[in-house]
């Protein structure tokens, strides 16, 4: 019998994906971020509720057709945005999922991708995302990334550590 010690470490997200028990709206939430882009966001309906409200560190937006709109804007020169699962957990009626984006974008970060992790609270109505408010430091996804104002933020932080 093999030591567990001996076992492969196992893929977060792999492992959430593998996972049978969530509701199957989490499956679909799974599929719709693998691969993150303006060609899917006119399914959006199948994910989220007519009555979203969607809250993030930029905007907050109230309905399916803001929602579609402000996802079109925000994907505007977005080369790759892909999202890992990396946990999930449910509380009720409450659902928080912890993830990774990674994001290329020619005007940030010279075009290299940029890794930003995050968590995001759902509450479902009628097997929808009726709300979804995102957590992610926006300094790491964006501020940090614009050449002068990347220089200003780590001289900041530089004084800030003794």
């Amino acid at each position: 019998m093999a030591d567990d010690k001996d076992e492969e470490p196992v893929n977060k997200a792999e492992e959430l994906a593998k996972k049978e028990e969530y509701p199957e709206v989490i499956e679909r939430l799974l599929k719709y971020y693998d691969e993150f882009s303006d060609v899917n966001i006119d399914k959006l309906d199948e994910l989220y509720h007519e009555d979203v409200t969607f809250i993030d560190p930029i905007h907050q937006v109230h309905g399916l057709d803001d929602l579609k709109s402000y996802f079109k804007g925000t994907m505007e020169g977005v080369e790759q945005c892909h999202f890992a699962f990396t946990e999930y957990a449910e509380n009720g009626a409450h659902v928080f999922v912890n993830w990774q984006m990674r994001l290329c974008h020619p005007k940030l970060g010279g075009g290299e991708e940029i890794v930003v992790p995050g968590v995001s609270h759902l509450e479902f109505k009628d097997d929808k995302i009726i709300q979804q408010r995102d957590y992610y430091d926006l300094g790491a996804m964006i501020y940090e990334h614009v050449s002068l104002l990347g220089y200003v933020i780590h001289k900041i932080k530089e004084r800030m550590v003794p």
